[in-house]
């Protein structure tokens, strides 16, 4: 099953890495949190706050319900949209603001060390390259060290961005420009500290190649 099912596998590989490398918190999603860190606290209300907003008033999503009677107030934070809708069905059916935020974070880990395993396992034809790789970009002393923020956990569309910058400088279609445009815009909802990054990372790629 494993060499008929390799991608699923390799899923499920990076979210056992998850697991052990967040334990316990995935043994209670819905109690074990980081409140010890203040910057968790936040982004629960940010992923709160647009959730709740985008769907009814999305042309005020950043008059948020903070330092009133100020308005854009959410400017003053990175808005995290991309989190934020993958919390929509979370919060929909019932779940907590402390649920929801750490289901994101485990998904954001497990997510990058996917795409990275992906996107490195097409460039070299090698699945052990791809699961190395992937577990180095998901789980190195950054990201570890990082754990309260949530923005900082899902690099999943960054090196889908990356692919897609190859494979336009190989053959500049509007469809491969298209798909950069897509992952960018993607990696840049779910962070402005990633959205500064990727540009980066594809100039160096640009360089490079």
């Amino acid at each position: 099953w494993l060499a008929a099912h390799p991608r699923t596998a390799a899923l499920a590989f990076f979210v056992v890495l998850t697991v052990v490398h967040t334990w316990p918190m995935a043994s209670d999603p819905g109690h074990l949190t980081r409140h010890d860190n203040r910057d968790t606290l936040l982004n629960e209300w940010i992923v709160g706050w647009v959730a709740h907003q985008l769907p009814r008033d999305p042309l005020h999503l950043f008059d948020a319900n903070a330092f009133h009677p100020e308005r854009h107030t959410l400017a003053c934070s990175g808005p995290m949209v991309v989190q934020a809708v993958l919390a929509m069905p979370l919060l929909w059916l019932g779940a907590s603001l402390v649920l929801a935020h750490n289901l994101l974070l485990l998904a954001g880990m497990a997510l990058s060390g996917w795409s990275m395993s992906l996107v490195v396992r097409r460039w070299t034809d090698d699945w052990t390259a791809g699961l190395v790789s992937g577990a180095i970009f998901a789980f190195s002393a950054h990201t570890l060290s990082r754990i309260p923020h949530l923005q900082a956990q899902h690099v999943e569309f960054l090196p889908l961005a990356l692919l897609a910058f190859d494979r336009l400088l190989e053959a500049p279609t509007t469809r491969h420009a298209a798909q950069l445009a897509g992952w960018f815009i993607l990696q840049g909802l779910t962070s402005v500290y990633l959205l500064v990054i990727s540009t980066f990372a594809l100039i160096a790629a640009a360089v490079a190649r």
